[in-house]
Protein backbone atom coordinates (compact mmCIF):
# COMPACT_ATOMS: atom_id res chain seq x y z
CA UNK A 1 0.00 0.00 0.00
CA UNK A 2 0.88 3.42 -0.48
CA UNK A 3 0.27 7.33 0.16
CA UNK A 4 0.34 9.95 -2.78
CA UNK A 5 2.25 12.99 -0.84
CA UNK A 6 2.59 16.26 -2.72
CA UNK A 7 1.93 14.70 -5.83
CA UNK A 8 4.72 11.82 -5.09
CA UNK A 9 3.95 7.77 -4.55
CA UNK A 10 5.19 7.01 -0.78
CA UNK A 11 5.27 3.56 0.59
CA UNK A 12 4.30 2.59 3.56
CA UNK A 13 7.67 1.30 4.40
CA UNK A 14 9.12 4.91 4.14
CA UNK A 15 6.93 6.50 6.36
CA UNK A 16 7.66 4.32 9.03
CA UNK A 17 11.26 4.70 8.61
CA UNK A 18 10.66 8.10 8.46
CA UNK A 19 8.84 8.18 11.54
CA UNK A 20 11.34 5.97 12.96
CA UNK A 21 14.27 7.77 12.30
CA UNK A 22 12.16 10.97 14.04
CA UNK A 23 11.44 9.55 16.91
CA UNK A 24 15.24 8.53 17.50
CA UNK A 25 16.62 11.90 16.85
CA UNK A 26 14.06 13.43 19.36
CA UNK A 27 15.26 11.04 22.01
CA UNK A 28 19.14 11.68 20.95
CA UNK A 29 18.39 15.09 21.28
CA UNK A 30 16.94 14.87 24.34
CA UNK A 31 19.02 12.61 26.22
CA UNK A 32 22.36 13.94 25.14
CA UNK A 33 23.39 16.37 28.05
CA UNK A 34 22.58 19.72 28.30
CA UNK A 35 25.60 22.46 29.68
CA UNK A 36 28.32 21.75 31.96
CA UNK A 37 28.05 25.01 33.97
CA UNK A 38 27.49 24.38 37.94
CA UNK A 39 24.57 26.88 39.31
CA UNK A 40 26.12 29.65 41.22
CA UNK A 41 26.10 29.06 45.10
CA UNK A 42 24.70 31.89 47.36
CA UNK A 43 26.92 34.39 48.73
CA UNK A 44 25.58 35.09 51.89
CA UNK A 45 24.06 32.44 54.66
CA UNK A 46 20.64 33.18 55.49
CA UNK A 47 20.44 34.31 59.55
CA UNK A 48 19.28 32.26 61.71
CA UNK A 49 17.44 34.59 63.90
CA UNK A 50 17.30 32.35 67.33
CA UNK A 51 16.02 33.66 70.67
CA UNK A 52 19.01 32.49 72.70
CA UNK A 53 22.67 32.12 71.93
CA UNK A 54 21.63 27.98 72.60
CA UNK A 55 19.19 27.76 70.45
CA UNK A 56 21.48 29.19 67.64
CA UNK A 57 24.24 26.50 68.64
CA UNK A 58 21.46 23.88 67.96
CA UNK A 59 20.34 25.01 64.75
CA UNK A 60 23.75 25.19 63.76
CA UNK A 61 24.93 21.63 65.19
CA UNK A 62 21.64 20.08 63.44
CA UNK A 63 22.24 21.48 59.88
CA UNK A 64 25.89 20.40 59.94
CA UNK A 65 24.74 16.92 60.71
CA UNK A 66 22.18 17.35 57.82
CA UNK A 67 24.46 18.08 55.50
CA UNK A 68 27.13 15.52 57.05
CA UNK A 69 24.10 13.21 56.05
CA UNK A 70 24.03 14.42 52.46
CA UNK A 71 27.24 14.27 51.81
CA UNK A 72 27.13 10.19 52.37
Amino acid sequence: MSYTIAGMKVLNEHLVLGVFGTIGLAAYAATRGGSKQSAPKAATEVPLNASSPDEEAFIKQFLAEVQQESKE
